[in-house]
């Protein structure tokens, strides 16, 4: 363990920044949302004593506004960002059940809107299959291709009433230019030194609904970092465009001139719980650490993220989530994705993602190994100088 002292995190705390980032509504990039929490995180790394640059980013937004119903009463919907536009009223739908490739692949949604326009339908509904039956967002890429049919999303427990019932869609999506924020911030100690390489630290802000778990966790570990590893000179990258292809991450990456010593990607899901096996604290195993340091160079991270249950794969050459984007800055990278039940659902809320304890967990354990990491990295470049 690091030896630099440090206090431990305060779950109540952390839940409290979840609960905080929850509440400003659906993180949708280039929404009002979206700028009331760029503004809140900017405030956030101020008060941890960064100084805070906004670095505006302009995109094609989709807008739309559609109303869907099902024997003339309203059905809870999302359409497909992006697959379509223009203007359409109709009741000729082609309802199917929808595997959802858990929210993340922006291809899916492709093949199953031409097999409803090879069906002769005016539009599709796709009811996506969970274990609950919520409705599941996929993400979009802006450089993917788009089938350029009406397509709408719902909740995998309305399949059965929108199959047998009469469903009237009304919809009317275009393009506009969009803007959004990547918020970049540089703590003291980095600004005191400009020749010490940084350690850059770096989460994304948006995704689909309230993201408490998918999103907010990730943003409370890495706040809790920012104040842990103050002693190191810290540049710290929040991310806009996360459900679109990642592209402020992208943009950035592309962009900068900073040269990190390393990089730790707190991404999706990072502290989130299972829920499924009925009882409270468990971690969710479907959380992924990865890293490019090698298995003996990375034995000891591996050791501290054992804590919170967290399997490193050491030699990773298949990056997921935004670690994607910063692994191209070419600095040993620590990255961590993941998902939970409500990955990408409306149901995605503070209390069924996590608690206090897990987040302190999850927060103790990648502060532990984003130290030990730096001072491997340190040891290794700088021999002749004493690390503690």
């Amino acid at each position: 363990m690091p030896g630099t002292a440090h206090a431990d995190a305060d779950g109540d705390e952390l839940f409290d920044l979840v609960v905080q980032y929850h509440a400003l509504g659906a993180h949708r990039t280039g929404t009002d949302v979206d700028v009331a929490t760029a503004a809140w995180m900017s405030h956030q790394l101020a008060e941890r004593a960064c100084a805070v640059t906004r670095d505006q980013l302009e995109f094609p937004q989709w807008t739309c506004t559609s109303r869907l119903s099902c024997d003339g009463a309203p059905v809870e919907h999302l359409p497909v960002f992006y697959e379509w536009q223009g203007t359409i009223e109709t009741d000729d739908v082609h309802v199917v059940d929808f595997d959802a490739a858990s929210g993340g692949l922006p291809g899916v949604v492709g093949p199953a809107a031409q097999h409803a326009r090879d069906a002769g339908a005016a539009a599709t509904i796709l009811a996506t299959a969970h274990p609950e039956g919520s409705l599941v967002a996929v993400n979009r890429n802006l450089a993917s291709p788009v089938s350029g049919f009406p397509t709408v999303l719902v909740g995998g427990r309305e399949l059965d009433r929108l199959r047998t019932g009469r469903v009237e869609l009304t919809m009317t999506a275009g393009v506009e230019p969009g803007t959004t924020t990547n918020i970049v911030a540089r703590n003291a100690t980095a600004s005191r030194d400009q020749a010490d390489r940084p350690l850059v630290l770096t989460t994304p802000m948006n995704g689909w609904f309230g993201c408490a778990g998918e999103r907010g966790s990730g943003i409370a570990v890495l706040l809790h970092l920012v104040q842990r590893l103050a002693h190191l000179p810290l540049v710290v990258v929040a991310t806009a465009g996360h459900e679109l292809g990642y592209f402020g991450g992208n943009r950035w990456v592309d962009q900068t001139d900073t040269d990190p010593a390393a990089v730790v990607h707190v991404g999706a899901s990072v502290a989130v719980e299972d829920r499924s096996l009925g009882r409270p604290g468990v971690l969710a195993a479907t959380r992924l650490a990865m890293s490019n340091l090698g298995p003996d160079r990375a034995q000891p991270v591996a050791e501290a993220l054992a804590h919170a249950d967290l399997a490193l794969d050491a030699e990773t050459t298949s990056w997921l989530g935004e670690g994607e984007a910063f692994v191209k800055l070419g600095a040993p990278l620590l990255s961590f994705t993941g998902a939970g039940l409500d990955f990408h659902t409306p149901e995605d809320t503070p209390g069924r993602a996590t608690s206090a304890a897990s987040l302190a967990r999850v927060a103790n354990a990648i502060g532990d190994a984003a130290d030990v990491m730096w001072r491997l990295l340190h040891q290794q470049s700088s021999p002749q100088e004493d690390p503690s």
